[in-house]
């Protein structure tokens, strides 16, 4: 009976060892960027050669659907600053169908004035589900 307890024991270690580091990997890794409360799911980018606009991308294709608007044919694309106040807001066909032959994410070309272009921070697409947004780069 002592020799199937120590196989136990050291099996039940041995999980343990491997187990532990796994959970805090894990648990490290789902923190993101302290942000917790922020939702997700774009990339907006500008475009080279200062054309004055911002690039929305959809960074998940499955939430690139309607059911994702509630069956709306558009979005509108708000962008706002670092305070929160809208500095820009578009309505863009949903959902996107712009992928550059499949090479690129779903995104939608978003006209902005040059003068507010420098005070946008972020953009959501606002009537979605999950709610869209994230921050310009």
């Amino acid at each position: 009976m002592e020799g199937a307890s120590r196989t136990r024991l050291v099996a039940l270690a041995a999980l343990l060892a491997l187990s532990i580091p796994l959970v805090i990997v894990a648990l490290a890794g789902s923190g993101g960027d302290g942000d917790s409360e922020q939702p997700a799911g774009l990339r907006v980018e500008r475009p080279p050669g200062g054309v004055p606009e911002v690039i929305v991308y959809i960074e998940d294709r499955s939430l690139n659907e309607p059911s994702t608007a509630g069956g709306a044919a558009t979005v509108v694309v708000e962008c706002v600053d670092a305070g929160g106040e809208v500095v820009s807001s578009n309505p863009e066909r949903w959902p996107f169908t712009d992928t550059d032959q499949g090479t690129l994410d779903p995104h939608a070309h978003v006209a902005v004035s040059a003068e507010l272009l420098d005070r946008i921070a972020r953009c959501r697409l606002k009537g979605t589900d999950p709610p869209l947004e994230g921050r310009l780069l």
